[in-house]
């Protein structure tokens, strides 16, 4: 199984009668990548950095503090200049869309997923929505809950876990948007990290890192 096989194409183009397209990019379209979803790839960055530090390296936390303070895309490029090491092996950005002109936001899909320093699948932006059923703001259970979920996340995590055994990835991880979002992740078996940047992105309402096995 390749990465790009991981995402569940064929079930959420059963989920509308419209087709849907699957707009894919990868490891030779960074720059692409980093335009499009410059959050997702600083993310990347933030949490290789974290898992560095946290490894015990004599490193001084705040070396890459100007990198951060300006959320750089490309943050994955200066820590890989510190650890002597590829901070991402592989990766895809995903975007499926409804071929229907009369949508005004046609995106029913998101997924970038990266293969990244030390051994695990990182999984950012995700989304699964019906966009024909936006949700109520009174009905709104967690930050960006805009449209009814497809109920696609499991299908996709098993996937993930499956690539990951079959590739001897040791962890998967992914960070909540919001302290609202770390129940739902949970209860698909993943666990805020026991670290410091765990502990003050809870405090200060930042992405809040979470990780599980691949089992």
């Amino acid at each position: 199984m390749h990465l790009d096989c991981v995402y569940p194409k064929e079930e959420i183009e059963q989920k509308f009668e419209k087709p849907v397209s699957i707009e894919m990019y990868g490891m030779n379209q960074i720059d692409a990548i980093a335009e499009l979803e410059p959050g997702c790839l600083h993310e990347i960055g933030a949490n290789a950095w974290m898992h560095y530090v946290e490894s015990g390296a004599k490193v001084d936390p705040q070396k890459l503090s100007q990198y951060f303070d300006n959320s750089d895309p490309y943050l994955f490029r200066h820590v890989e200049k510190v650890i002597k090491r590829k901070v991402i092996q592989d990766i895809i950005l995903v975007h499926a869309k409804v071929d229907d002109a009369e949508l005004e936001n046609n995106i029913c899909g998101k997924l970038l997923l990266a293969r990244t320093y030390p051994n695990n699948m990182h999984i950012s932006d995700v989304e699964f929505s019906n966009i024909y059923e936006p949700v109520p703001e009174s009905e709104q259970q967690y930050t960006y809950h805009e449209y009814r979920s497809l109920g696609l996340f499991s299908t996709l995590l098993d996937n993930v876990c499956r690539f990951s055994r079959e590739n001897k990835i040791s962890r998967i991880t992914l960070s909540a948007a919001s302290s609202d979002q770390v129940h739902y992740f949970e209860t698909h078996g993943f666990k805020v990290e026991d670290t410091e940047f765990a502990r003050q992105a809870q405090e200060y309402g930042m992405s809040i890192p979470m990780s599980r096995k691949p089992i």
